[in-house]
């Protein structure tokens, strides 16, 4: 998934685009903010991508849109979308942001929740 990608899901949440997919004269802003939201999103994400992936702990960030995200899918398309709607609605809608909020903090939960580590056998290392 790329930024623009992520973007454009963000602002399918928010109902931001138009039917033909364009975003609105008046949401141009939010294009510009996208790479900077979406860096904060993968530096707070890091921890649960190496859980997810089990991978060491990595911060991964864009420079501009067209960049693929170098995150697990799980968290690229089921957790991040909703953390950037709430970031791009804040402070222009607030009660739209919260929920979204909720939304972003329960499916890490649950992303979390598929990356746990799996049970295996005990070796015994003193005899």
């Amino acid at each position: 998934m790329t930024g623009q990608q992520l973007l454009q899901s963000a602002l399918d949440l928010c109902a931001l685009r138009e039917t033909d997919g364009t975003i609105p004269a008046d949401s141009a802003d939010m294009t510009q903010r996208a790479p900077a939201l979406i860096n904060v999103l993968l530096a707070e994400n890091a921890w649960l991508d190496a859980r997810v992936s089990k991978t060491a702990l990595a911060v991964h960030t864009i420079s501009a849109l067209s960049d693929t995200l170098n995150v697990h899918p799980l968290i690229a398309s089921g957790v991040l979308p909703y953390g950037l709607a709430r970031l791009l609605l804040t402070g222009e809608d607030d009660a739209s942001a919260a929920r979204f909020g909720e939304l972003y903090e329960a499916a890490r939960a649950e992303t979390l929740r598929s990356g746990r580590a799996a049970a295996g056998s005990v070796t015994e290392v003193y005899e």
